[in-house]
């Protein structure tokens, strides 16, 4: 139902993509290109140990409903050139400007940018989520009970967590360094210092000021997203931006009605791998598609 070719796209570095085109007789289609959130995961949401193919399944549910799409390595990543841990916000976001610019000179593509989805985005601050997550998993061990509880809260207390993520913030603002080693590891410092540069007001005033529909879905069982940003965004009043809450969708944006749980979401995940996408995500996300035109 569809064609798939591997691309190679010249941007500061090379970036290497899949692109999915409808396997049907017509001389353009829509298109989307698919953004990687953070962490190490490949373009088809694959990392070490870990094999969800998450953005290649929601790939080629969109190219089934009429889209071109495009999902790439990040710099650094599977086949991409450059480097992961020395990359910054800004040069990923360089990285997209060429994605994006490759996929408008394609033959087969239609339209310029025109619409924005955020799928279990924070809607916040990079650093308002860290925080966020650290204080969630201090809760979840407080909870914990019997033996297994008090362990944990010999190792995770509020100085190891916390504190910990405290001095990691004053050590990259306190540096221009690319990377760093934070125990003996490389840690990409300059990523998290230019994430730190942005607030929780400033990126909400990114949104409104981009003036594209935009729809923002979050699911109401994600440990690692609080679903409730969306009301912020929605408290914004402003025309462009739709918030959609998926009842017992979880980060995967897979169905999960079990309890939630920071410590053991990745068991979670990996129990969920050969389901599909959450049928009330793909409702959503095809009525809105639709609503503007660009899906049948």
């Amino acid at each position: 139902m569809y064609k798939q070719e591997n691309v190679l796209i010249q941007g500061e570095t090379t970036i290497a993509a899949t692109i999915t085109t409808p396997d049907q007789e017509r001389s353009s289609f829509p298109a989307i290109v698919l953004i990687g959130g953070t962490g190490g995961l490949d373009r088809d949401g694959n990392g070490t140990g870990f094999k969800s193919n998450l953005y290649k399944d929601l790939a080629e549910w969109l190219t089934i409903q009429g889209f071109i799409t495009l999902r790439y390595d990040k710099r650094g990543i599977g086949k991409s050139g450059g480097n992961r841990h020395s990359v910054g916000l800004t040069g990923l976001v360089d990285d997209v400007s060429a994605v994006v610019r490759y996929l408008k000179s394609h033959d087969h593509v239609s339209q310029d940018v025109s619409g924005l989805i955020l799928l279990s985005g924070a809607g916040v601050a990079l650093k308002t989520s860290m925080q966020e997550q650290a204080h969630a998993l201090l809760d979840e061990v407080k909870r914990t009970k019997g033996i297994k509880g008090k362990l944990l809260r010999f190792s995770l207390n509020e100085k190891s967590v916390v504190g910990k993520q405290q001095k990691l913030f004053e050590r990259v603002t306190a540096t221009d360094q690319d990377t760093m080693r934070i125990q003996l590891m490389k840690f990409p410092a300059k990523w998290l210092r230019e994430h730190l540069a942005h607030t929780d007001v400033s990126l909400r005033e990114r949104l409104v000021q981009l003036n594209i529909p935009t729809l923002a879905l979050t699911g109401d069982r994600d440990v690692q997203t609080d679903v409730e940003h969306l009301d912020e965004l929605a408290a914004l009043h402003v025309e462009h931006i739709e918030v959609q809450k998926i009842k017992d969708m979880d980060h995967m944006l897979k169905h999960f009605d079990g309890e939630m749980s920071i410590l053991d979401v990745k068991k979670q995940y990996r129990s969920q791998l050969s389901e599909p996408l959450h049928p009330e995500l793909q409702h959503q996300l095809h009525e809105w598609l639709k609503r503007h035109d660009w899906a049948s």
